[in-house]
């Protein structure tokens, strides 16, 4: 046997050499395997096809030979796709590993029980690690690449088995979000460089792939169906860098809700991240997250086309609306004020020019023009005026139906476009396929409705910030690639053990973070308590604390703003009566100086998939029903810290200095956050979760008042 040579082209080889393990013909034979064979093709690619089947050994099949093995072929494969009948899955792996074969997709499922699936899986991962063989898959739906003509997947939704070529990059957890991706795109001007089902990703993962499309010069936007990610430490990298290489990254991910991640695991085995930790990682990763398919696919779309404004001008969500009608005006104005845009009022010049340029007297933003069906090159006329504002840096045009006439007002906008810098984005309603084909080959984007139109243009605009705050993303990469990776949280602890509030602020006063003073009293005597509160100072705060407790204010076990001994006489004996009805063991109590400030929650959990996550919310005994938080994933920098507690928006209000309280010291807080950042990270994958909860603050003054830990 021959060994084959394959050309170097972006993240893989192209194949020369290509084999379908398990091909088959259409009648009484493998669907799968025949449709792979016939979309390969069918695809057209510059590469010798070699069918593999020892059932049809020495037939023909589309015209070509057909081997009884991997190793009976004239020369070894690049590329191998496996479809085989799944008992003949690790066997053709095997041989392919052996003859040195450099890639294979397995487009079978595993069978059998959850024992037999997690062997089969276990086998895959075992041959690709030690033969170095790249494998897709299991139950992949296939790999493709326009650019390459290669289609080899069992995709029915393309035209005669062709990708249409191009420079985006997808991967997806789901195959028929690719099959649907490629109906949706059709013969659109954008189109692929990789398709990559990643099935079950038994040896391969998303990471990985990821990591593969950013190093890719044929890749310049990436899209990503996400229903989990096994290691969330390679994804922020990952990420990272397609964010420091110019790549736009939309996501769609699924499995953020409670019943989203229930219908995750019975799919895939994964246990997806919560909304916010994805958050988190979108917002230090400029990825762009999506909420529908037909926002993922009409963003990726728009990315694709125009990622940067020309000449890297700036996108500062400043807007001007073109339209004809009224209603379609104020749907648009209060669209743009929901999504935070501005919409730009009209200089007198403005209006003046407008007036001249379009025969109309009086227009304001949103610019309401008539007459643009009879007369195109009005709305030609009204765009050049308005993008003479510099400040203006995006134009959408709202149009709808406008039968006959529809294509010369096409026509009238692309000229008027193409000579502006301003982002152009048109709204069509009802818009006909003519008439997109105008506005696609013209790279404008053009959607069906507002809000599409606006949530691509928000897009953009949160791509040009990320690339205009490259400096963060540098710092935060060196600190990536230098610090320990945080550990996941594991599937299923052993067993728990729950640090009461004097155990956890114990350890963190010993590691030098600020706690309100405090001792700890080991019996409920009140002579002996009332004297510690002295010692420290009234007014005071006493706390039962008992591993039998785990929401102290409910329970009776908190007493606040104590001012003399009687007071925490009084309040001991209370607390003696709680600790008998709910019959507490090993109860102490904290005596805690009282603290005056801004409540906060500063938490830590330990994602699945992304190790420490740094959680701050608002604070004290609201902070469930005030559930806005935000969250970073760790290790971070101090310039992320900055922009976590700008995203969270009630928390704002508070450390502004809310209704005449003292505004907060955000340097003294960032610092601090990243203290407890420190201390999580160094407990490494023990710790599981902590609440301090409040975290009282004023001016620069700092306090931990109350804290609780959960361990493995």
């Amino acid at each position: 046997m021959q060994t084959s040579k394959a050309s170097q082209t972006g993240a893989f080889p192209a194949p020369k050499t290509i084999a379908v393990a398990g091909a088959s013909a259409i009648e009484g034979g493998n669907y799968y395997g025949a449709r792979v064979l016939a979309n390969l093709v069918e695809g057209g690619i510059d590469a010798t096809i070699y069918p593999v089947n020892p059932r049809l050994a020495g037939s023909r099949l589309l015209e070509l030979q057909v081997y009884a093995s991997l190793s009976d072929l004239p020369s070894t494969p690049d590329m191998v796709f496996v479809v085989t009948p799944v008992k003949f899955v690790i066997p053709t792996l095997e041989e392919a590993a052996a003859l040195g074969v450099g890639m294979s997709v397995v487009l079978v499922a595993e069978s059998g029980g959850e024992d037999e699936r997690r062997r089969f899986r276990e086998r895959i991962a075992e041959i690709a690690r030690t033969s170095r063989m790249r494998i897709i898959g299991p139950n992949s739906m296939g790999v493709m690449n326009g650019n390459l003509s290669l289609n080899g997947s069992f995709a029915s939704g393309t035209a005669g088995g062709r990708v249409p070529p191009g420079s985006i990059a997808c991967l997806s957890q789901s195959g028929a979000t690719i099959s649907a991706m490629l109906q949706w795109f059709g013969d659109a001007t954008v189109g692929f460089s990789w398709l990559i089902s990643t099935g079950d990703e038994s040896a391969t993962g998303m990471e990985e792939l990821l990591q593969a499309m950013v190093e890719d010069p044929t890749v310049r936007s990436i899209m990503l169906f996400l229903e989990g990610v096994g290691d969330g430490a390679a994804f922020r990298r990952a990420a990272l860098g397609a964010r420091l290489a110019g790549k736009p990254v939309t996501l769609l991910q699924v499995g953020k809700s409670d019943r989203g991640r229930e219908a995750v695991q019975s799919h895939t085995g994964r246990v997806a991240g919560t909304r916010e930790v994805f958050a988190a990682v979108a917002a230090e990763t400029g990825i762009i997250e999506t909420e529908s398919f037909e926002e993922f696919f009409s963003t990726g779309r728009t990315m694709a086309q125009r990622p940067q404004r020309p000449d890297n001008l700036p996108r500062n969500r400043r807007a001007a609306v073109v339209t004809v009608s009224g209603g379609a005006a104020s749907l648009a104005a209060d669209q743009l004020a929901a999504e935070g845009w501005d919409l730009a009022d009209f200089s007198r010049s403005m209006v003046a020019a407008l007036a001249q340029s379009t025969g109309q007297a009086g227009l304001h933003n949103p610019a309401d023009i008539g007459g643009v069906w009879r007369a195109p090159e009005k709305i030609g006329r009204a765009i050049a005026t308005i993008a003479e504002d510099s400040s203006i840096d995006t134009i959408f045009i709202s149009l709808g139906a406008g039968g006959v006439f529809a294509d010369a007002v096409a026509r009238a906008i692309v000229c008027a476009a193409a000579a502006v810098t301003q982002d152009v984005f048109v709204v069509w309603v009802g818009i006909s396929a003519q008439v997109n084909s105008i506005f696609e080959r013209a790279g404008i984007p053009a959607f069906g409705d507002f809000p599409l139109a606006l949530r691509a243009a928000e897009a953009g605009a949160k791509f040009s910030a990320s690339q205009a705050g490259r400096k963060d993303a540098e710092d935060l990469m060196r600190l990536l690639s230098t610090a320990p990776a945080s550990m996941p949280a594991h599937r299923a602890a052993a067993s728990q053990h729950i640090w009461t509030v004097t155990e956890a602020l114990g350890d963190l006063r010993q590691a030098g973070l600020p706690c309100a003073p405090f001792d700890v009293a080991a019996a409920l005597d009140p002579k002996d308590i009332a004297g510690r509160a002295e010692r420290i100072g009234f007014p005071v705060v006493l706390k039962l604390s008992s591993p039998d407790m785990n929401h102290k204010s409910d329970d009776g076990g908190v007493a606040i703003r104590l001012c003399d001994q009687v007071a925490v006489e009084a309040a001991v004996a209370a607390f003696q009566t709680v600790a008998a009805r709910k019959r507490l063991t090993a109860t102490s109590v904290l005596v805690q100086k009282m603290e005056q400030g801004v409540e906060i929650l500063v938490g830590i959990k330990r994602d699945p998939s992304f190790g420490s996550v740094l959680v701050v919310g608002l604070g004290g005994t609201l902070a469930e029903l005030h559930a806005e938080v935000a969250a970073a994933t760790l290790p971070t920098t101090p310039s992320f810290l900055r922009k976590l507690l700008s995203r969270n928006s009630r928390l704002n209000l508070l450390l502004d200095g809310y209704r005449g309280q003292p505004a907060v010291n955000r340097e003294a807080l960032v610092s601090f956050l990243a203290d407890v950042a420190r201390w999580a990270l160094s407990k490494d994958e023990r710790l599981l979760e902590v609440d301090l909860n409040p975290v009282m603050i004023s001016g620069e003054r700092i306090s931990i008042v109350d804290a609780r830990a959960v361990w493995n």
